[in-house]
């Protein structure tokens, strides 16, 4: 609500879609949804809902949690709405704490580089501007100019993974130092650089996005042999490096020196093929 706000005080209002994806887990979400198309005719903007039964798609796709599957769901609206309007960006508001739970949400799970530095302010077709702001600040601003807002009490239950984070683990970091947020922040940025640097060697090597030489690969140093691997996955899937485990690497690496010629190596979506003195992916 305060991005709304704030993009409705700004010359960007009238390009402005609102999407309201409604998850349904709550009884509240329905008085949510008709207070924003109530907010849409007071202010004269245009406004999309969509919902989706999740006790079904949980039987299609069980090995996904909720989380997981309500992003997907969400993100595939914004998509949609996007080709319908013939928009360039989705904006959402996530804000610091947002940034830095997913950075512990990810670390917990053994995420990669990449896994640690993906919510940015620009990413593709996402912008997010309110990452450099804390939550603190946002309900102040929003309270000091009587702006109306709504709480999703369930995010106080500490059911979900993220939840148990927000609750239980960051008020511990609160603890134990005040200042959390902001040295987070700058190890987030100091993370991103690094990334961007390995990236940029990565790119260097990998020039074809197709194939790479055997010979050139195995007189890279070690680590750069695994952040190739690593960026050849996470291309392949989507930018994503979940489910990359280091034995994973490993495994691809002895695909990439073994002897045997006209060989496929696969692992989730990223398939590998060897010819002779080239691997091919």
């Amino acid at each position: 609500m305060f991005l709304l706000y704030q993009i409705l005080d700004s010359q960007y209002a009238k390009n402005l879609v609102v999407c309201y994806f409604n998850h349904k887990t709550r009884p509240e979400t329905e008085n949510e949804e008709k207070f924003l198309e109530n907010l849409a005719k007071q202010k004269w903007f245009e406004i999309e809902v969509a919902d989706c039964d999740f006790k079904k798609l949980q039987k299609l796709y069980p090995g996904k949690s909720f989380e997981e599957l309500a992003r997907d769901k969400r993100y595939q609206f914004f998509d949609a709405v996007m080709n319908i309007h013939q928009a360039k960006y989705v904006i959402t508001g996530h804000h610091l704490d947002d940034k830095i739970e997913t950075f512990m949400f990810n670390m917990l799970r053994g995420s990669k580089l990449s896994g640690l530095t993906n919510m940015k302010e620009s990413h593709g077709w996402v912008l997010r501007p309110l990452l450099s702001m804390e939550k603190t600040e946002i309900l102040e601003y929003l309270d000091d100019h009587r702006l109306e807002y709504k709480i999703d009490q369930s995010n106080a239950e500490s059911i979900y993974t993220r939840n148990k984070i927000r609750n239980d683990i960051l008020p511990k970091c609160w603890e134990i130092n005040g200042a959390y947020r902001k040295n987070m922040w700058n190890l987030m940025h100091y993370l991103e650089e690094i990334q961007e640097w390995i990236d940029e060697q990565v790119e260097k090597f990998i020039w074809s996005e197709k194939d790479f030489l055997i010979t050139d690969f195995n007189n890279l140093t070690k680590f750069l042999q695994k952040e190739v691997i690593r960026y050849v996955y996470y291309i392949s899937n989507g930018k994503s490096t979940i489910w990359l485990s280091s034995s994973n690497i490993d495994e691809v690496i002895r695909f990439i020196n073994w002897k045997n010629n006209k060989t496929v190596k696969e692992i989730k979506n990223l398939k590998m093929s060897k010819d002779n003195k080239k691997i091919l992916w």
